[in-house]
């Protein structure tokens, strides 16, 4: 690994850290001073909403900046964003006050949306084929150990520091993160302006995710996937701790603490075993998937609450393997002007079915049980692994997806 990929690294974890500490400000804020839940939530479905917007914008102006100067550009605003907040906390709520908190809440999740998609491209710039999968693991490992640090002692900090200071430290996360961003070389020219019109740019990345046979199969299973992936938030497996398990808020903290726990060993061990990973893309994707179903199904069964943070903790690894197998196939699959429409369009896609899944599962999971949902989820997973083992693997589609070069069927 170069000095460029430690920067994006050291970038990356900031950002997130800062992300995760400014949310839970946020939302601590909101509840105090309103004492409304209803208000509260609207602080992730604001931040969903407005990064499926930047999904959609984002292809219009990638080509025009180098990928590093984008997320330079992104990070400088939130920062100006974050200090305005600041300000913003020190008045007396009324209703101006908090429709503006709100407008300022979009702006920053909306910029923030750069990061992800962006990040695939420089790694794909910065870093050789043969060590991509290895550093897709490195990034996702840091970043999931930083974020269960930071929303496991977030309460703590807000609890000693309060909000100002602790939204002190986000902005300072920030800072940082802007400074590593300066200490990433592009090797490669990729910020040319086409000659093309806007409507071109905007739907590029969608049209070449769904005619490339191998990613339109990857983004199928991944809709199904997030379709039911709203069973893993606060309310749900809030509800599963209660009512299927008979434990109380400890032991919701506690299955939320073992999947990030088992996402941090499963980073772990894609690191270790990625030479192993490479060319073995399609199969170890497809393996990760169904195990993560399979386990999920039987999540849904478990009254025992030791087995149910078992099998959590087996999640992690599963659903990394799959993950960052399918990422490093994403890389492989284009150069890097097209890759950043084409994470965009797929980062778009997601958070729709995604804002989808909040609802949908919220209203099943009062209609026939949180048991169920969960059982029902677990065999949706497992469909969609078996669909991608049949197109991806048995007719051989995912063939392009495991070398960089390679052209789609």
């Amino acid at each position: 690994m170069n000095r460029s990929f430690y920067a994006l690294l050291f970038s990356q974890t900031s950002t997130n850290l800062g992300f995760a500490l400014y949310t839970m400000v946020v939302v601590l804020h909101l509840y105090n001073v309103t004492g409304s839940t209803a208000l509260s939530a609207t602080v992730t479905l604001i931040s969903v909403l407005a990064r499926m917007m930047s999904g959609i914008v984002l292809p219009s102006i990638s080509d025009h900046f180098r990928p590093n100067h984008l997320l330079i550009f992104s990070q400088a605003v939130q920062l100006i964003l974050l200090s305005g907040l600041f300000i913003l906390f020190l008045q007396k709520l009324n209703t101006v006050i908090l429709i503006t908190i709100f407008i300022v809440l979009a702006f920053i999740s909306f910029f923030n949306g750069f990061f992800s998609p962006v990040k695939g491209t420089i790694v794909k710039v910065i870093v050789p084929e043969h060590a991509r999968v290895k550093a897709n693991s490195l990034l996702s490992s840091v970043d999931q150990t930083f974020l269960f640090s930071g929303w496991t002692f977030g309460g703590v900090l807000l609890a000693f520091l309060g909000k100002q200071t602790t939204l002190t430290i986000t902005i300072c996360l920030i800072t940082v993160s802007i400074i590593g961003l300066f200490f990433i070389k592009m090797n490669k020219a990729s910020s040319v302006a086409a000659p093309e019109g806007m409507l071109s740019r905007l739907t590029s990345g969608w049209k070449y995710l769904f005619q490339h046979e191998g990613l339109r199969i990857i983004i199928i299973m991944e809709l199904i996937e997030t379709l039911v992936g709203s069973i893993w938030i606060g309310a749900v497996t809030l509800a599963f701790a209660k009512e299927a398990l008979g434990k109380g808020e400890a032991w919701w903290g506690y299955i939320n603490g073992g999947y990030y726990l088992g996402a941090i060993l499963g980073g772990v061990l894609v690191f270790r075993f990625s030479k192993f990973m490479q060319g073995r893309l399609t199969i170890l994707m497809l393996t990760g998937s169904t195990t993560f179903g399979v386990l999920t199904f039987a999540y849904g069964f478990v009254t025992e609450a030791y087995l149910a943070l078992l099998l959590v903790i087996l999640m992690g690894p599963s659903f990394q393997i799959r993950d960052l197998a399918q990422e490093t196939m994403f890389q492989n699959s284009t150069d890097e002007t097209t890759l950043t429409r084409i994470l965009a369009a797929k980062s778009t896609l997601v958070q729709l079915i995604f804002i989808i899944s909040i609802v949908g599962v919220g209203a099943l999971t009062d209609l026939i049980g949180v048991r169920p949902v969960y059982i029902l989820s677990g065999s949706l997973m497992i469909i969609s692994s078996l669909f991608g083992f049949i197109h991806l693997h048995i007719r051989g589609k995912g063939l392009s997806l495991e070398r960089e070069g390679e052209s789609a069927s």
